[in-house]
């Protein structure tokens, strides 16, 4: 393959590669409760009153419920969410 194949062959990879994650809603969240239900509803609503500007979503995976905030698309942002709340929530980590 030649040099020109290649950075043809280079660019149509990165295209795809952008096109993807444009569409794809992989990204950095920050997972503040993980357990059952009771809890969950709990962290999940004193949460909401605390931090107003930080988005959370309760989720159900059988057989624990999941505190989590929205997905940030870089874990820079998702680190600085940590450091936010991490005082008041001790066992909270990035996934």
């Amino acid at each position: 393959m030649n040099s020109q194949e290649q950075k043809s062959s280079l660019d149509h990879f990165l295209e795809k590669k952008r096109n993807y994650n444009k569409t794809s809603k992989i990204g950095y969240s920050v997972l503040l409760y993980n357990g059952n239900e009771e809890q969950a509803l709990t962290v999940y609503n004193s949460f909401n009153e605390e931090y107003k500007d930080i988005k959370v979503k309760l989720s159900y995976v059988s057989p624990d419920w999941k505190v989590m905030t929205k997905a940030y698309s870089t874990k820079i942002e998702a680190e600085r969410i940590y450091l936010i709340v991490k005082e008041k929530h001790p066992n909270a980590k990035i996934l």
